[in-house]
């Protein structure tokens, strides 16, 4: 980070303190890891500060108990909140009147804010929550974003973890000055401030009699959508329903479990999520796990009748629009963790076939790996059907993406597995078949939906399919096309097709793409909700380009926009991933 300041490390060990023996890191062009290290004055003015590796901490100590908090406010493209900095600004100046020392971060991203106060002694989690809750409380506000995220931590669970300051656009303000400054070395708060404002307000300061559920991460991003209808039904609207129909809590329980169901929340989750809900609206019948696994299953009944009357019925245009708005609001996308991808179509969403195009050897397998493996260390099951590699290049792909340097590979197997194995542990699955036919294709991922929920599948690639109802080549790959579609509407899965692309592309004066240059069937480009066509400068023969440099042309999304039609990325061959450069 360039900055006409020298800024004080001390900070870190000072003011934004945490767990100290473990931290998260993240280099550009990945997601953040967790990591066994102490962040030091040194890593934090040497690879945070000039922007080689951005360190974020834990705030919550192993005791449940928090030397910092804050609230954040931010304006995402997928929540927007155009009123964050007024809403920040009213908290801060709310803080400062009750003789309080908060302090002002501009967040990473130039949109959003966070405000902070901190501890000399650490304080409880819990009683931290609940003097933010009093503030909401007092000013009418709803943070739906508060450090620490949870009073309690789960077993063997290290909480949130927040970016440290002064990474990307990081940076402090005087909200009364509107101008930049320096950390202001705030006064510490004490436990007796925060609880006396609970009391003035009105709020409990006694703790819980039960350590408070921790709502599941996908289930939270889904309340997070504006006006989504899991996030209406939460907080008791029940707009929509018949006059007659049952609002009491029992059923209100009902239809949350019915829409995290088609959601395709895990079941764990689900009652995970209706715990939470029965807790904060002081159901006891939530205590009732078997209870709420019948009401679950009576959910599970609800919506495969839905689905089924919805296909045997055929819908009219009017109830095309009610499913329509049943569901607007409500989309859910399965990014790539490649930074200026998801910025530019988000991701792909369930129900949708996205194709990923090229030439043999031009890297569309590792970007689908990289994909499916993004959004598995994110707790989502995926898979990856194979018509051209084996479990053991699989399995050698997925060593180059985490162990580089291959010389070290003979001496260090029980550690390599065991490193990977302990990576993966608590995340989500990525499930791996070969398949030879569309008919292995359609059966594999029905049944990995039904008995495994997977939500996301890589197919590679579809040229190599056969099929055992046509001959010809055009004939086979238009009606593998058409069956690939109806996989992912049928079963709600999103689909990464990969495809070969034809030879005109090499014969060309300039790197272009068209819907035309996808092999042997022109129903792949009509099939298709996404079409991105990649272009490796290693392997295209042109010399005086950058060999690292990767490019994506998108050039069809059906259903949402196309923000940057060409984005550039880099290919790190040894470790078959792809960077930010």
């Amino acid at each position: 980070m360039s900055t006409d300041t020298m800024i004080d490390t001390s900070i870190v060990t000072d003011y934004f303190r945490g767990r100290k023996e473990h931290c998260g890191v993240q280099v550009p062009g990945s997601t953040f890891r967790r990591v066994e290290k102490t962040i030091t004055e040194q890593m934090f003015q040497d690879q945070h500060l000039d922007g080689k590796a951005c360190y974020g901490f834990y705030l919550m100590l192993p005791d449940d108990t928090v030397y910092c908090t804050c609230l954040d406010f931010d304006n995402h493209d997928d929540q927007p909140d155009p009123d964050w900095d007024l809403k920040a600004k009213r908290v801060y100046h709310f803080l400062q009147e009750r003789d309080l020392e908060p302090v002002y971060e501009v967040s990473s991203s130039g949109s959003g804010a966070h405000i902070w106060l901190f501890f000399e002694s650490p304080v409880p989690a819990w009683i931290v929550r609940k003097f933010w809750t009093a503030v909401g409380k007092q000013l009418k506000l709803h943070f739906p974003e508060v450090y620490p995220r949870q009073d309690h931590l789960r077993e063997g669970g290290f909480g949130n973890l927040v970016r440290l300051p002064y990474w990307n656009k990081s940076h402090f303000i005087d909200p009364e000055m509107d101008g930049r400054i320096d950390f202001p070395y705030p006064r510490y708060t004490t436990r007796a401030e925060l609880e006396d404002l609970c009391i003035a307000v009105g709020v409990s300061i006694l703790p819980d009699t039960s350590p408070e559920t921790e709502l599941p991460l996908q289930v939270q991003e889904i309340l997070d959508t504006p006006n989504s209808l899991l996030s209406r039904r939460w907080r008791g609207d029940m707009s929509g329903l018949s006059e007659s129909a049952d609002q009491s809590r029992s059923a209100v329980v009902f239809y949350l479990a019915q829409e995290l169901v088609y959601q395709r929340v895990p079941t764990e989750d689900i009652i995970k999520a209706l715990q939470h809900w029965c807790e904060e609206n002081d159901y006891e019948k939530g205590e009732n796990e078997q209870w709420l696994k019948l009401v679950i299953e009576r959910a599970y009944e609800s919506v495969r009748t839905r689905l089924h009357t919805l296909e045997d019925s055929g819908d009219t245009i009017v109830d095309c629009a009610a499913t329509f708005l049943d569901r607007y609001g409500n989309d859910h996308y399965f990014s790539s963790g490649i930074y200026p991808l998801d910025c530019s179509i988000d991701g792909i969403a369930p129900g949708e076939v996205g194709i990923i195009a090229a030439r043999p050897g031009h890297g569309k397998s590792a970007l689908a790996l990289q994909w499916l493996i993004s959004q598995a260390e994110s707790g989502t099951n995926c898979l990856m059907l194979n018509a051209e590699m084996s479990a053991y290049e699989i399995g050698r792909r997925l060593i180059m993406h985490t162990f580089p340097d291959e010389e070290t590979w003979k001496g260090s197997k029980e550690e390599m597995l065991s490193t990977i194995r302990n990576h993966w542990e608590g995340k989500g699955t990525l499930f791996y078949k070969p398949v030879g036919t569309i008919e292995d294709v359609e059966s594999h991922i029905a049944n990995y939906v039904k008995k495994k929920n997977v939500q996301v599948v890589a197919v590679d690639y579809l040229q190599l399919l056969r099929s055992s109802t046509t001959n010809g080549r055009y004939e086979t790959v238009t009606e593998i096309s058409q069956r690939i579609k109806g996989s992912a509407r049928d079963n709600d899965v999103a689909i990464l097709a990969l495809c070969q692309v034809s030879r005109e592309v090499e014969r060309r004066d300039t790197i272009a793409f068209q819907g035309s240059d996808l092999r042997e069937s022109g129903q792949l480009e009509q099939d298709a909700d996404l079409i991105m066509f990649a272009w490796y400068y290693g392997r295209g023969g042109d010399e005086s380009e950058d060999q690292d440099r990767y490019d994506l042309f998108i050039t069809k999304r059906r259903n949402g926009p196309i923000r940057k039609e060409r984005i550039t990325l880099k290919f790190d061959s040894s470790r078959q991933r792809f960077l930010v450069p």
